[in-house]
């Protein structure tokens, strides 16, 4: 289980071999070899890698109820008052919480305790009003390749983690995400906000993510987190790249 903010993966088992994803705060992966002080492990959507030991601990069993964290950054306090920052749990970061009096939460990782104030928003519908309402939390985020965390979002990283907030998971990377048959491919003009949205700059096939935010807007990862319209010819319009769209309707409440 990851114990600290998040955990770089890596493709090789050093240091200088490239980031190509990271977990979350409380993420449990799956070990599948071990390599002096590094990891061969898997997570949640089969993506794998390579991980220092030193972001880990043995799971410690926590009782209570899954929450996931949708704030940008979560202070998390070494005892309930606000003093005391451990550290800052990122955005979709899902833990297994008691929640005590004056509304705060506690967790045990590493056989410590750990506390943070009970998020306003416990249960999120999965509305494309809340979809945007999750991204727009993250506008500004700068864009780190392999990141899944607002301190730097790959464009899927970003999708992904989104989405994983509304309990809708889907693969980490562009090429994986298109695949989905699970969301039928619409045309432009039937889009509506929260649908996904594909594009292929270099032709090659594609090669960058985004979510449709309405009034022929994007909101994606290209640079840092932003607002983004499809006409805008700045540097590359990306109405001129678009190659596929996804309706999410299927997935929603309702």
């Amino acid at each position: 289980m990851v114990k600290t903010a998040y955990a770089n993966i890596y493709r090789e088992p050093n240091f200088s071999s490239e980031m190509i994803t990271q977990a979350l705060f409380f993420e449990i992966l799956e070990v599948q070899s071990e390599h002096d002080n590094w990891l061969k492990i898997s997570q949640w959507d089969g993506y794998g890698g390579y991980v220092h030991k030193f972001y880990l601990c043995d799971i410690d069993g926590s009782q209570g109820d899954l929450t996931i964290l949708t704030d940008r950054l979560t202070p998390i306090y070494t005892a309930p008052d606000s003093v005391n920052i451990s550290m800052l749990a990122p955005f979709g970061s899902r833990v297994t919480c008691s929640q005590g009096t004056d509304h705060w939460c506690h967790l045990k990782l590493d056989s410590l305790d750990y506390y943070f104030k009970a998020p306003e928003e416990i249960s999120s519908p999965i509305t494309r009003d809340t979809l945007i309402t999750h991204c727009n939390r993250l506008i500004g985020s700068p864009y780190l390749w392999g990141g899944k965390t607002p301190l730097g979002y790959d464009c899927s990283g970003f999708v992904q983690e989104v989405f994983k907030s509304l309990d809708i998971h889907l693969k980490r990377d562009t090429s994986q995400q298109i695949q989905d048959d699970r969301f039928p491919s619409i045309d432009l003009s039937s889009a509506e906000r929260g649908d996904i949205i594909f594009f292929d700059f270099e032709k090659k096939g594609v090669d960058h993510v985004g979510i449709y935010y309405g009034d022929d807007q994007v909101i994606h990862c290209g640079g840092y987190v932003k607002i983004q319209s499809i006409h805008d010819d700045s540097h590359k319009k990306l109405l001129d790249y678009i190659i596929e769209i996804k309706s999410i309707e299927n997935h929603l409440d309702g």
